[in-house]
């Protein structure tokens, strides 16, 4: 029994990355909500994508629920709800770092991101990815009650801004993380925005 978390771990692994070894299977998003994300790079094709590793969340930041309302508050329009709204994502909160001052936000930004998930009904707040000035998450989507994309930016030795998607599942607790190694494929240097962030008056950033 003792043995019984590694050998899960490694049978999730195996039959995770045997169902998922390409993006097809999720074309329709790519087209359709991110779109706009897939637009801001060069010759981005989701045949190019390969998976390099399967990622258990992270779970070392629990929120206090105490401050629940309090962050709604703040950051609702811009985290990403679920399906069935039973659960968000925030992509947002520890980088920008948000204050209200009159009817605008002002941005303390920081360069590492935090992406939370938020399961109130479990009572689950807590982190499950960590980016950094070279790996971050753009934009979220939801595409079931339990799985949801990740899509950001990996910066390699040549420093140019290439697409790293991650696929998540809540219930498994794991990120699917692919890359795609074409030289061609990187991102241009007017960047991306998501749209979310046009929801609230946002200024320092």
């Amino acid at each position: 029994m003792r043995h019984f978390p590694i050998l899960f771990l490694l049978f999730v692994g195996h039959n995770t990355l045997g169902q998922y070894q390409n993006l097809f299977w999720q074309k329709k998003h790519f087209d359709s909500e991110l779109k706009q994300w897939t637009k801001t790079f060069t010759k981005f094709r989701l045949s190019d994508f390969k998976v390099v590793d399967t990622l258990r969340f992270d779970n070392n930041y629990p929120q206090d629920f105490k401050s629940y309302k309090e962050f709604l508050s703040i950051y609702r329009p811009i985290i990403t709800y679920s399906v069935d709204s039973s659960r968000f994502i925030d992509i947002y909160s520890y980088r920008l770092n948000l204050e209200k001052v009159g009817n605008r936000y002002k941005a303390n930004p920081d360069i590492d991101q935090a992406v939370l998930l938020c399961d109130r009904k479990a009572k689950y707040w807590n982190r499950i990815y960590f980016g950094t000035s070279t790996e971050w998450i753009d934009e979220v989507i939801w595409i079931s009650k339990t799985k949801f994309i990740l899509a950001g930016i990996i910066k390699p030795d040549d420093n140019k801004k290439k697409p790293l998607i991650l696929v998540g599942d809540t219930h498994t607790q794991t990120l699917i993380k692919y890359v795609d190694n074409d030289r061609a494929t990187f991102q241009t240097d007017q960047g991306y925005s998501s749209r979310k962030l046009s929801r609230i008056k946002i200024y320092g950033l």
